[in-house]
């Protein structure tokens, strides 16, 4: 099951590295990247864990052991109405230092309003074209309705009362919406186009870091009880 829940916090951190004010150096192109944070409530998520050290909105003490999602059509366009994209995809993957910043981008100084996606659309979601997402295992079963992946969200969790050494297991993969699975299944585009709101480059260099409250995976805009089906 997919819900649409609002996941993602925009903080951006400009540096100013020179003040030279030439209308020249001023349209050179600035390095920008972007990089995805992760928190649980007011802890900060890094490492994947079997260690049970997290509480949901139902009360329920989990872990985090995967977390992994794909953002798609990353874009900056200015205030002229010129659109960029500067990534058509990118699979984070918590447990990959090098998954979580999107560098080597180059953008001249300015505002920008920022846009990515979560998932990938149904006209770029089709089955196995993507090489360094099949070798990561992304894929989709085909009686699933094939494409890919959108997020995989996995751990560890207890009922009230039960010992440490007998959790049970979640697992949050979220996929495109499939009727009638199989051969003849129909699909339904459930990505979420998430608007960053404006941010501004500035000369020198750009750090933008995007924060997914993953806590709200459990209780927006449905509180999961993890004991039910």
């Amino acid at each position: 099951m997919f819900k649409k829940a609002a996941f993602l916090v925009l903080l951006v951190l400009p540096f100013v590295a020179c003040d030279k004010n030439d209308d020249d150096q001023a349209q050179q192109n600035t390095p920008v990247s972007v990089g995805f944070l992760h928190s649980f409530y007011e802890d900060e998520v890094s490492v994947s864990s079997n260690t049970i050290q997290y509480t949901n909105g139902f009360g329920t003490s989990l872990s985090i052991t995967r977390l992994r999602y794909l953002i798609s059509q990353v874009s900056f366009t200015n205030q002229d109405g010129i659109k960029t994209i500067v990534k058509d995809y990118h699979l984070v993957d918590l447990s990959q230092d090098n998954s979580l910043t999107i560098n080597d981008i180059l953008l001249p100084p300015g505002a920008y309003n920022l846009k990515m996606r979560f998932g990938f659309t149904e006209a770029t979601n089709t089955s196995s074209i993507y090489p360094d997402l099949n070798a990561a295992s992304w894929n989709v079963p085909e009686n699933l309705g094939g494409g890919y992946h959108y997020m995989q969200l996995e751990g560890r969790w207890l009922d009230p009362g039960d010992t440490p050494d007998e959790p049970y297991l979640y697992a949050y993969h979220t996929i495109s919406a499939v009727q009638n699975p199989g051969p003849e299944n129909t699909r339904e585009d459930t990505s979420i186009e998430i608007d960053l709101g404006e941010i501004t480059v500035t000369q020198g260099a750009t750090q933008i870091n995007v924060n997914m409250h993953i806590d709200q995976w459990f209780e927006n805009p449905n509180l999961w009880d993890l004991s039910q089906p």
